[in-house]
């Protein structure tokens, strides 16, 4: 297998910063091995759905911008502006769309809570992640300064929208918030408040006009299902068509769920403080009462039954109200629309005790689903895409015809691996699989929608690998190399919007930075390899994807699977054509020819290769430039390049020329 590593190899990968030996560098090609071509036409790609692929938008380049913690460091809240050298990092990697205010760790944001003046904002709950699941966090870097950071380099932003702490007309109200106008002329389009007026009393009389809004985030993990069904049949068809579903202590994926809260804080359960007019909350709104499902739409797991609270491990009882009742009433009233029980004052309902443990056991509901939630918002702006969240083949199906503009598809990976180049080659395997995903969802989408201009699009609103190991696995060269293959497929499969994760994060507890995201860490923000390979990707923005083929192409060996050397995407855009060659063999250079039989190759040739030491090099403060671009000019021969693609690299070579056509 050409994939085992050297003694050698192993010992260099450890080590950050150290010069390639001559050996990695520009290893002997294998005897007896066909000679490599790289073919580019000038005909557009086409999916296998039929679909001819678009433009290569500039939203191929995106990122999950979290909204806790000043943005993870990304913003400056004393300043009330971008962090230093956030802004001039993001242009160099031509970071172009946001997914605000984030993935799991978004999945209970409320806008109204994160705009107005800062000592008005009111705190958030994490829905997981990051910042703990269900804990209290912040609301600093709120909708409009996201829209701030956005201008400042010239990019858009993409809307997560909760799928569980809000209605419909709520997720509507998002909307106008972000995109109605603001003219005085009470031409409220969702009625209520006027948002498209609150939004300029804030500071921004024009609209935002964001165009791309996703329902929910990962709702099919059972680690995410809040208030659904643990059941994933049932969830689908809540998720769609929204229902009710009893919250009880048994839920496996989530503790103290039977437990009663304070304020943002759904983690910590109370208890009786002995005071008077004693107020909690149930962890997911609205509380259903017996009665309201009758005629109700949505999936229920059974009938709507009472709720059953207890104190001190004694059921207490419900009722209308708390006034006229006696002093020693067990008694307690329900708030159900913001999930409120309210007890007595000692004179009119009993005081639960100091200590005393508080449970119930309710039913959360009626809520509404994605066809409810598409229906309100795009009456706010028709023009709006809202993209489902469910981003896997059960949605397509349990949908059919039923319109949805676009899918929202997580693309990742988890390789097994029991050494360094071991789960290097299954994570390069795992880059057909995650094409073959994409494939299959634009098949689904075709047999149902066989028009292409009434097909939904298809966004990647998150991609990468899960479960690797520290330290920062997601910042070796390893993973560029994946994620340089991911975006290719992306390409061809003509993905409208894609998000990598993350812009940033925070240092950790002991202080040492993250460089695991696209610019590591606060204060000292820098390149990775990431965001090196995806600004080389930001320059095919605009450009037609157009055929290449590879022959002669090294077959590499892994555990899990075989894979070809070279990954090759193009794009072709005014006269100018763009080749991006993924070299995936960890210890050879690939020599290779490069044709554009139509008209040859005419002129030099610009080369950019991001490349590094050794699969296992990393960007950090203390060695920001183990991985790098380096540019040349090379010079063709009788209508050909011939290029040396050195081991474990990305290059992009641009031709220019006269006549181009690029399919059109």
């Amino acid at each position: 297998m050409r994939l085992l590593a050297t003694a050698g190899l192993i010992a260099l990968a450890g080590v950050a910063g150290l010069p390639p030996s001559p050996a990695l560098a520009r290893p002997a090609s294998q005897a007896g091995a066909a000679p490599t071509r790289i073919t580019v036409s000038q005909e557009r790609y086409v999916t296998t759905d039929g679909r001819q692929v678009g433009k290569v938008p500039a939203a191929i380049v995106g990122a999950n911008q979290r909204w806790p913690d000043d943005g993870k460091g990304i913003w400056n809240s004393a300043a009330g502006r971008p962090a230093d050298g956030i802004v001039r990092l993001s242009k160099q990697a031509g970071l172009d769309m946001l997914r605000y205010p984030g993935g799991t760790v978004a999945n209970l944001f409320d806008f109204r809570r994160a705009i107005g003046p800062q000592s008005r904002r009111k705190c958030q709950t994490s829905g997981g992640f990051a910042n703990g699941r269900f804990a209290s966090t912040d609301s600093r870097f709120g909708p409009d300064e996201n829209e701030k950071y956005v201008h400042s380099i010239g990019g858009e932003t993409m809307m997560m929208v909760s799928a569980i702490n809000q209605s419909a007309a709520g997720a509507a109200d998002f909307v106008e918030y972000m995109n109605a106008p603001a003219d005085g002329k009470a031409t409220n389009p969702n009625g209520g408040v006027d948002w498209g007026d609150v939004r300029a009393r804030n500071g921004h009389p024009k609209p935002y006009g964001i165009h791309y809004w996703e329902f929910g985030n990962e709702p099919y993990l059972v680690g995410q299902h809040y208030w659904w069904s643990g059941e994933a049949a049932a969830r689908l068809q809540q998720f769609i068509e929204g229902g009710w579903q009893r919250q009880t202590a048994k839920d496996a994926a989530y503790q103290a769920n039977d437990g009663l809260f304070l304020g943002c804080d759904l983690a910590t359960r109370r208890q009786g403080t002995g005071a008077p007019n004693q107020e909690y909350r149930v962890r997911f709104a609205p509380i259903a009462l017996p009665g309201d499902d009758e005629g109700a739409a949505g999936v229920g797991d059974g009938p709507i039954t009472e709720p059953v609270l207890r104190v001190a491990g004694s059921p207490w009882q419900r009722v209308a109200t708390l006034a006229g009742q006696a002093p020693d009433a067990h008694v307690y009233a329900v708030d159900k629309v913001d999930g409120i029980i309210h007890f007595g004052d000692g004179n009119h309902g009993a005081v639960p005790p100091a200590g005393a443990s508080l449970s119930i056991e309710y039913t959360s509901g009626v809520h509404q689903g994605y066809v409810a939630f598409r229906k309100a918002m795009k009456s706010v702006d028709p023009s709006i895409e809202v993209c489902s969240g469910w981003g896997r083949p059960e949605f397509v199906e349990a949908m059919g015809s039923r319109p949805y503009d676009c899918l929202g598809t997580h693309s990742y990976s988890t390789p097994p691996a029991d050494g360094t180049l071991t789960r290097y080659g299954n994570l390069q395997v795992a880059t057909a699989k995650r094409d073959a995903d994409l494939r299959d969802l634009r098949d689904r989408m075709a047999r149902y929608f066989p028009d292409t201009a009434t097909r939904p699009d298809l966004l990647v609103t998150e991609y990468g690998t899960l479960n690797t190991p520290a330290p920062a696995y997601e910042a070796r060269l390893a993973h560029v190399l994946y994620l340089a293959a991911q975006v290719a497929g992306q390409m061809e499969n003509d993905v409208r919007v894609s998000i990598n994760s993350n812009t940033a994060d925070l240092p950790s507890d002991d202080g040492s930075p993250d460089p695991a995201n696209l610019f590591g860490s606060p204060p000292g923000f820098l390149m990775t390899g990431r965001a090196d390979m995806l600004g080389l990707y930001a320059t095919m923005a605009g450009g037609h994807v157009v055929k290449s083929t590879v022959t002669g192409n090294p077959v590499l060996t892994a555990p899990a699977g075989t894979y070809p050397a070279l990954r090759v995407v193009s794009a072709c855009a005014g006269g100018v054509i763009r080749t991006m060659v993924v070299n995936r063999d960890a210890e050879h250079a690939v020599s290779a020819d490069v044709a554009l039989p139509s008209e040859g190759v005419t002129g030099p040739v610009s080369v950019s290769t991001v490349n590094g030491a050794s699969v296992e090099s990393n960007n950090a403060p203390d060695h920001p430039h183990d991985i790098s671009v380096r540019t040349s000019r090379e010079k063709a021969g009788h209508g050909v390049l011939s290029h040396e693609f050195e081991p474990h690299s990305v290059t992009l070579l641009r031709f220019t020329g006269h006549g181009r056509t690029c399919g059109s």
